[in-house]
């Protein structure tokens, strides 16, 4: 199975990651060794997404099933988001943390496999489905780059007991976005709902939990738009608001009506 193989591709992704920070640390004046932490990144990329095609080929349906399988998928975008934003910006730390949260991910899927069947329940056998829960990883991805850069924002700020604006801004430019893609996912959730149960909405919990993902957000919009000066505030709620959407997607199986929910993985 395809699966078995992601312990090599693991590896071959967190070589390549690793080795592209070590010389972003250490390398200071080659200018043919300052190109690897960009060049050595994208192939880890260009691999995790090859094995994500065969897996794909092999159970025959897309693999966005499984909480497992989101999980590979996360790993890719928060990768290949860290990875644009540090071309853009030169950003060390956020090259770092973007690398370990994806690492983390994927070594989460090789001590956490879960059993992969192809077949899908007839409600998965839709064409919103593969636009829907892919829209909403590219927007978790977003959003955890921009949480990422608020929390190196909230270690600037201590250390140099002076608001990190260029940090907070950062974030905020990739909220927008993020914030886009999660209302587009939850838009593309609601007309397949409609399909599928005769309903746009029900309040089922993780709709529930959804929606209080996209208030936070909005209000973070919110704030940065009408109070500027509350800089401090906006570091905090956008720090928890990705809490909320960590909840959202991987904590509300293990709350008491959590199991009730038509959109737990599995």
């Amino acid at each position: 199975m395809i699966w078995e193989f992601l312990n090599i591709v693991f590896v071959a992704f967190f070589g390549l990651w690793l080795f592209g920070a070590l010389v972003l640390l250490l390398s200071r004046s080659n200018k043919y060794l300052r190109k690897l932490p960009v060049f050595l990144p994208a192939i880890a990329n260009v691999l995790l997404m090859i094995f994500i095609v065969f897996l794909w080929s092999e159970l025959e349906r897309p693999p966005l099933k499984t909480m497992a399988e989101t999980r590979l998928w996360y790993a890719m975008f928060v990768s290949m988001i860290t990875w644009i934003v540090f071309i853009r910006t030169k950003s060390k730390p956020l090259y770092l943390l973007g690398f370990i949260m994806s690492t983390v991910f994927l070594l989460v899927d090789i001590l956490k496999p879960e059993y992969q069947t192809k077949n899908l329940m007839p409600a998965l056998q839709s064409p919103w489905f593969i636009p829907h829960v892919v829209v909403y990883m590219m927007s978790y991805a977003v959003l955890a780059a921009a949480c990422l850069t608020v929390l190196i924002g909230v270690y600037n700020t201590k250390k140099y007991k002076q608001i990190d604006t260029e940090s907070i801004n950062l974030s905020m430019n990739l909220v927008y976005p993020g914030f886009a893609l999660l209302t587009l996912g939850m838009i593309m959730g609601a007309v397949w709902a409609k399909i599928a149960w005769g309903d746009y909405w029900t309040w089922d919990p993780k709709e529930t939990w959804a929606l209080l993902t996209w208030l936070f957000y909005l209000i973070c919009i919110h704030l940065h738009y009408s109070f500027p000066k509350r800089q401090k505030l906006l570091m905090f709620l956008l720090a928890f608001s990705f809490i909320v959407l960590i909840i959202t997607w991987l904590g509300i199986r293990y709350f008491p009506n959590g199991l009730s929910s038509i959109h737990v993985y599995g």
